[in-house]
């Protein structure tokens, strides 16, 4: 800015060095009115360009300052309502003699107790999106039916029809998802196989055992998995997922799961 400025001077000087040397006054004076005038609007629209980086720079700073301020109010308030709760269950006990400190202790129970719960509906969200990749991949469907979180794999991409045998496609599948299981130490899958209705029903239910066993012992034997965390079951035809008189529907329903089973020790300990 100075040095524009500058120039706008020298302009000035060169001017004034000349009007004596047949340049008429109209054009000298008018030459000045120019340098002037744009001298002014540059002081001007510096001036507005410092005030606007200021006006930014302060907002920044205050929704800092507001988002802190609004996390401490949100502690504070958290605070003091537990110190409520509890002098509450203090004065309870103390007034209401036993009674009072039977339900004081029922209220501390169950507070612990949900907290235990909050801990184990973690890990299960922690492992449903330890899982997201290979679901977003189309390698296996997660979802959460009849109280567990269900890992389940695909029948025709696992086996060939009526057979236990693992495919060599289904190899990798097993082998990321053993990488998985194995960084949620202490939980506990069982891997259930499913049948469509075709068939015998004692043939379906040996041949759901069997493809349940082919997957735990690839996850034993090739990946890594602990066996302790693993149990096998299955289930035969009886529990469809989708209409057995549909050919997409009997596909659907040939499949192996890993059911999340769910700590109750932790529950009730």
């Amino acid at each position: 800015m100075r040095s524009s400025l500058l120039i706008g001077s020298v302009v000035i000087a060169s001017v004034l060095a000349t009007s004596g040397c047949g340049i008429p006054k109209d054009k000298h004076y008018a030459a000045l009115e120019a340098e002037r005038t744009r001298s002014a609007d540059e002081l001007e629209q510096a001036q507005k360009a410092a005030q606007a980086k200021w006006q930014a720079e302060h907002k920044k700073l205050k929704n800092i300052k507001d988002y802190a301020d609004g996390q401490k109010i949100r502690s504070d308030k958290l605070e003091r309502a537990l110190q409520t709760t509890r002098k509450a269950l203090a004065e309870t006990a103390v007034k209401g003699g036993k009674k009072g400190k039977a339900l004081a202790k029922c209220a501390l129970e169950r507070s612990a107790l949900l907290g235990r719960l909050n801990a184990i509906q973690a890990v299960t969200r922690k492992v449903r999106e330890s899982l997201k990749s290979m679901s977003d991949a189309g390698k296996l469907q997660v979802k959460l039916e009849r109280g567990f979180l269900i890992i389940g794999l695909q029948g025709d991409i696992l086996f060939d029809t009526g057979r236990s045998k693992l495919k060599d496609g289904a190899k990798p599948v097993l082998l990321e998802l053993g990488e998985i299981l194995k960084k949620t130490p202490g939980r506990l899958f069982q891997v259930a196989g499913h049948t469509d209705s075709t068939g015998k029903d004692d043939r379906n239910w040996r041949l759901s055992i069997d493809r349940a066993w082919a997957v735990v012992e690839f996850l034993l034997k090739e990946a890594g998995v602990p066996g302790q965390v693993l149990s096998v079951g299955g289930y035969g035809s009886w529990q469809p997922t989708a209409d057995n008189n549909e050919q997409s529907g009997r596909a659907t329903n040939r499949r192996v799961e890993l059911l999340l089973i769910p700590n109750l020790t932790e529950l009730f300990k």
